[in-house]
């Protein structure tokens, strides 16, 4: 029963650390003071929402029949209430608790009251803030107050393609001429002003175009897309404005603070203010833990004229649509299943600290990743066969050469075969564990000198099971295979997880 029973105990053991560092890497947070991601438990079927901002909380109103209102403050804490109207998916629209305001097919409704009123017919588009809604229609634009008032209508000579409204009223269009595109700001009372020109090129288009006032400046994100190639280049760019004068803009870099590593396709942006300067929540892809690599949500800021982002959501699930709660707290969408899940983090100290707690997505996700990492268990199998070359070189030398030391069961026989096995794993081993296993291992592998002492530590280790477990009656032969076995059975289970 020992020959068996230590075996599996001991490789027990090893898959036990193996769990737990799965385990502790999904416990990591995503940066130093903030908290993982924490489910907010608020479903929708589509991303798009209108959010109103206070100092310490928000408020997130869904489309959808009925509408719905949420209220998330700077712990995460929610609450949620519905309207007593609708909204259909899919465009931007403006709601508080009294009154909405929406595009449906091409009229812009007003709504109170469950009474629909018209406000603008032939609409081509429309987006919002808290100060009222811009929409627009070939030529001409028009602001719209809360109450659904026509506050201004432009006329333009350009073709007006998209546009936004900062928080404190300011108009800002994407427009284009004959040659070119141009981005322009309105203001009441006043002339355009062109802040800047493109070329127009055929097969571009203008997206998630976003503007905030920081003192005398104005700054301002867009995105292109287009097909070059027959491939799908999306680049988004970020241009600033001091005092009304033509704006530099520059293509946004962004580095990954963890990686160091450029993101490729960001997306899902939002401009927002923090502590005076912009700042940039966006969708990317990203390492999670040194083998997994999901759509998460990350925040950037300028550290010496560069973009550096660090990641802010930790879930498993494709992220998007980030949307600042407070200055220390957001919210973004999950795609789980067939729906949209609210989730959040924040650097409150509660939250922190109630987000490090085990939950049972932690376990259940610990033990698929344990699993996983075993399939590295075959790849140093077959790495295990080389270490035996040497000891059977020898084995066979004895059995050629020097069969009477069989015979007699000669201690030196044995020593001399395991010893050999350990010196070929102190000889390979720093060139097989090179690599990727720095990275993907736990520190107690990886320490200075760690090819050289585990092999020792695994050969005392198997020596003492071996010794314990064995019949007496075993012969030299027997002995040696069933601590070649421990050893190399260890070898394997200890280091084989983090190969691959």
């Amino acid at each position: 029963m020992k020959k068996i029973g230590f075996p599996i105990l001991t490789g027990f053991i090893i898959l036990l650390f193996v769990y737990l560092h799965q385990l502790s890497i999904l416990q990591e947070k995503p940066a130093t003071d903030w908290s993982r991601s924490v489910n907010l438990d608020v479903a929708a079927e589509d991303s798009e929402m209108f959010v109103q901002r206070e100092e310490d909380s928000s408020t997130l109103f869904f489309s959808g029949d009925p509408v719905r209102k949420v209220v998330v403050n700077e712990k995460l804490d929610t609450t949620t209430e519905e309207l007593s109207y609708s909204i259909p998916d899919g465009y931007s629209f403006y709601v508080d608790d009294q009154q909405a305001i929406y595009k449906k097919n091409d009229e812009l409704i007003y709504a109170t009251d469950e009474k629909e009123t018209s406000i603008l017919k032939e609409i081509e588009g429309m987006n919002v803030s808290e100060n009222g809604v811009i929409a627009w229609s070939r030529h001409t634009a028009y602001t719209i107050s809360p109450e659904g008032k026509i506050k201004s209508e432009i006329e333009l000579p350009q073709y007006i393609k998209s546009g936004t409204l900062t928080e404190e009223g300011l108009a800002f269009l994407y427009v284009q001429t004959d040659d070119v595109n141009q981005f322009l700001t309105l203001d009441a009372g006043e002339d355009p002003v062109v802040l800047y020109e493109t070329p127009l090129t055929s097969g571009e288009i203008y997206s998630n175009l976003q503007m905030i006032e920081l003192d005398n400046k104005l700054t301002f994100t867009y995105t292109i897309s287009a097909t070059r190639q027959g491939t799908r280049v999306v680049n988004t760019y970020f241009g600033e404005s001091v005092a009304g004068k033509e704006a530099d803009v520059q293509l946004l870099k962004i580095q990954n603070a963890e990686t160091g590593d450029r993101f490729e396709k960001p997306n899902y942006f939002s401009l927002i203010e923090k502590d005076g300067a912009a700042h940039l929540l966006f969708s990317s892809n990203g390492e999670i833990s040194p083998k997994r690599s999901v759509i998460s949500i990350y925040e950037a800021s300028q550290q010496d004229g560069e973009w550096v982002a660090s990641r802010r959501s930790t879930t498993e699930e494709l992220s998007i649509r980030p949307i600042a709660i407070t200055d220390q707290s957001l919210v973004w969408m999950d795609q789980e299943k067939n729906e949209l899940v609210l989730h959040g983090a924040s650097t409150d100290p509660t939250v922190v600290k109630s987000s490090s707690s085990i939950s049972s997505d932690d376990l259940t996700y610990a033990l698929y990743y344990t699993f996983t990492a075993i399939v590295g268990m075959f790849a140093m199998l077959a790495f295990s066969f080389g270490f035996l070359i040497l000891p059977a070189v020898a084995l066979m030398y004895f059995y050629f050469a020097n069969t009477t030391a069989i015979e007699q069961d000669k201690k030196w026989v044995e020593w001399t075969i395991i010893l050999l096995c350990v010196a070929s794993q102190i000889i390979f081993l720093p060139s097989i564990l090179d690599g990727p296993f720095q990275y993907l291992a736990p520190s107690y592998l990886t320490f200075s000198g760690a090819s050289y002492v585990w092999p020792l530590i695994i050969f005392v280790v198997s020596y003492m099971i071996s010794r314990v477990a064995q019949d007496q009656e075993w012969t030299i032969m027997q002995r040696t295979s069933y601590q070649l076995g421990l050893n190399l059975g260890m070898l394997i289970f200890l280091l084989g997880p983090y190969i691959l």
